[in-house]
């Protein structure tokens, strides 16, 4: 029965039908037989076939007709036409061609069902270019031969010319109907696997809904340990050795496809894993072959891989691998924020076990004072319920944090941690001191600030027996050392006499010098403790200058002398008589002095300078000696603090202390510059304010 068309007698009818056929309808399978059929009644042809390929070459779509009608064609015949018959000549060499001789041709594959036995038959087939590649290869064949002509051959080329556009057409419009699919299916999977944070949950909906995009025999989803560098399996489907493949664990290697495609960010196809180098089978996946392996990426951070397995051979191709990979972009947004909500819920868990367990008093309030919550250490300290705590005023623990908090408000919401020393009261208005820390902390969604106080009283009570201990030393000590000095300034008048009496001097006044070092120590002693109380009143008396440097001079150059050193003293300016505490600068002075002395290597040298600007009195004195290390800068005027040097001086570590608190009680300053390089030393500066209130004309 013929097709459902006029019979065409003519080429131009057959390309005019060509051209209507084709250009209204997408529907390239009906289009491509309609056109075979009236192209073979068209030239009085017994047979035709069209051979489609894909963009690798692979044969898509094989279509035959005879006498008007469709043919199935076996595999194995369709199979040896296209590797030895004309389709395959033409698709090497992509040129039309006429065999006028189908039984004298060796391009032409002969099979009983192609011609009649022992008969000349002839042919034409020209290529179908679609971009520049082969889509396909028309051939039309009848059973006498010199039967076509290059007429025919130009018509069929015009054909085979409309047929590539129209199928490139058709693969686009393909392409876009499977992209949209893909974009909704991809749209509809993010919206639910985004439906749950639980990890595990979101694991198995991705497995699940990737059957949607890719047809699979097993899959797994791996996640990146970054820290172990390694790829372990987190959720899998379709293994027949479950337990095997969620144990499954890789270390970091560049030789294997996992990590090649976590390296490069990019997806890897393998079409047969048994020849791929680096690959490793373990007992569940004994069974596949082809894979897909797409890095899982979120934040342009690879944190796992999604693999995709079949039991097939050259299963998957490089567009499926494109597909996988987009369906992995969605996924991985959700693994993460997955991830992320599982280390929060971790990250919380363990805050909350550290809160309640800590051995500190640990308080959160809001920045109005109000109490948000308090650990066991706090009720236990406070002797009060969490439920009498929460909701209350942080006056309940101290009126002062209230006063501290409203104060320092500003330094705590830029991210500064404090600290002060107060007392805190329990139930019975017992009172406990503490060192309390605080700072921001986020807490119940908003900005908070976290107190923590350790207990000190211990510490407090050792720092109290000490100072006493100290107090009760220097008082004991300042007495009889006092009545030595009296007694050694009374002498010189008793041996006037004497025959050696210049000798006799000297010693005296190296036992006088011993016992005003002596006095200086106990005075210094006592006055660090003091001095920390506001308790010293300055003992204010009009001052010359040079006088006091003189003082100064006169105690330092024997200690000079005995190493040899060189003391500087820059000429004095032009001052009037200040009205200073001059004991209390005299031993500041003498104290860095003795120190530049101390630290400095024999024969090294020392300078003071001293100079008057703007009413404030400038001191500096500066050596050659190691220096002072960035580290030991940082707590130098500390109490009880020693420089950590080579030379393992001697000494209790207060007397910078005292040199610190001394100047500021003047309302002065004192700083250290060193760059802790031998041979450059260090400079200690003082400044002392002598406005005109200090000033005696």
């Amino acid at each position: 029965m013929l097709p459902d068309v006029p019979r065409i007698h003519s080429r131009l009818d057959l390309l005019y039908l060509v051209t209507r056929e084709f250009n209204p309808s997408l529907d390239i399978n009906q289009v491509l037989n309609r056109v075979l059929v009236a192209t073979v009644a068209s030239v009085g042809a017994s047979k035709a076939s069209l051979s489609i390929f894909d963009s690798s070459g692979k044969l898509q779509n094989f279509i035959s007709i005879t006498g008007f009608l469709m043919q199935k064609v076996p595999a194995d015949k369709v199979e040896a036409i296209l590797e030895r018959g004309l389709v395959s000549w033409v698709k090497q060499h992509q040129q039309t061609i006429i065999i006028n001789d189908t039984l004298n041709d060796n391009r032409w594959y002969q099979s009983a069902s192609t011609a009649t036995p022992g008969k000349n038959g002839s042919a034409m087939a020209v290529p179908i270019m679609s971009a520049e590649s082969l889509a396909g290869v028309l051939t039309i064949t009848a059973d006498e031969p010199d039967y076509f002509d290059e007429n025919d051959l130009s018509m069929l080329t015009i054909i085979a010319d409309q047929a590539a556009f129209a199928i490139a057409n058709a693969r686009l419009f393909e392409k876009e109907q499977h992209r949209r699919r893909l974009a909704d299916i991809l749209a509809s999977i993010a919206h639910t696997i985004n439906s749950t944070l639980n990890l595990n949950e979101v694991l198995d909906l991705i497995l699940k809904h990737l059957a949607l995009v890719i047809e699979y025999d097993s899959s797994s989803i791996l996640l990146y340990d970054e820290k172990n560098k390694t790829l372990s399996v987190r959720a899998a489907r379709g293994f027949e050795d479950m337990d095997d493949a969620l144990n499954v664990s890789l270390s970091e290697s560049e030789d294997t496809p996992n990590y090649r495609a976590i390296f490069h960010k990019t997806p890897i196809v393998i079409g047969d894993v048994d020849k791929e180098l680096g690959w490793i089978k373990s007992s569940s996946s004994q069974k596949v072959h082809s894979w897909i392996g797409a890095p899982l990426i979120a934040r342009d951070k690879v944190i796992g891989m999604l693999t995709v397995d079949s039991h097939l051979i050259y299963k998957y191709t490089p567009e499926n691998a494109r597909e996988v990979a987009a369906f992995a972009d969605q996924a991985a947004t959700a693994v993460a924020n997955a991830q992320a909500v599982t280390q929060l819920q971790n990250a919380e868990a363990s805050y909350t076990a550290l809160f309640e367990n800590s051995t500190e008093f640990i308080i959160i309030t809001d920045y109005q004072g109000t109490i948000l919550n308090v650990n066991s250490k706090t009720c236990q300290t406070l002797l009060r319920s969490k439920s009498e705590l929460i909701g209350q005023d942080i006056t309940i623990v101290n009126t002062q944090l209230k006063h501290y908090l409203v104060n320092h408000i500003e330094a705590l919401k830029a991210f500064n941690e404090l600290s002060t020393e107060i007392d805190v009261f329990d139930a019975n208005d017992n009172a406990i001191f503490l060192e309390m820390q605080s700072r921001q902390v986020h807490y119940s969604r908003t900005d908070c600030v976290q107190w923590i106080g350790r207990d000190i009283s211990a510490r407090k009570e050792a720092e109290k027996m000490r100072q006493d201990l100290v107090n009760m030393l220097v008082h004991d000590l300042r007495g009889p050392v006092g009545n030595l000095i009296n007694v050694i300034e009374m002498l010189p008048m008793l041996i006037e006499s004497t025959e050696d009496a210049s000798t006799l001097h000297s010693i005296l006044e190296m036992a006088r010098r011993s016992g005003q070092e002596v006095r200086d120590l106990i005075d210094s002693m006592l006055d660090v403790g003091l001095l920390e109380q506001g308790a010293v009143p300055l003992q204010r008396n009009p001052i010359i200058l040079p006088d006091l440097i003189n003082a100064v001079e006169e105690q330092i150059e024997p200690r000079a002398s005995a190493k040899e050193m060189e003391v500087i003293f820059d000429p004095l300016p032009e001052a009037p008589v200040l009205f200073i505490d001059g004991g209390m600068i005299r031993r500041v002075l003498i104290n860095l002095l003795d120190n530049a002395i101390k630290y400095n290597l024999n024969q090294g040298k020392v300078r003071l300078s001293t100079e008057i600007i703007d009413n404030v009195l400038h001191f500096a004195v500066v050596d050659n000696g190691p220096g002072i290390s960035k580290a030991d800068q940082l707590y130098i005027f500390e109490k009880f603090s020693r420089v950590n040097h080579a030379s393992k001086v001697s000494g209790v570590g207060l007397g910078l202390a005292f040199c610190k608190l001394a100047v500021e009680a003047h309302g002065g300053i004192i700083t250290v510059e060193s760059d802790d390089i031998s041979g450059q030393g260090s400079t200690f500066r003082i400044t002392v304010p002598v406005g005109s209130d200090y000033i005696n004309f």
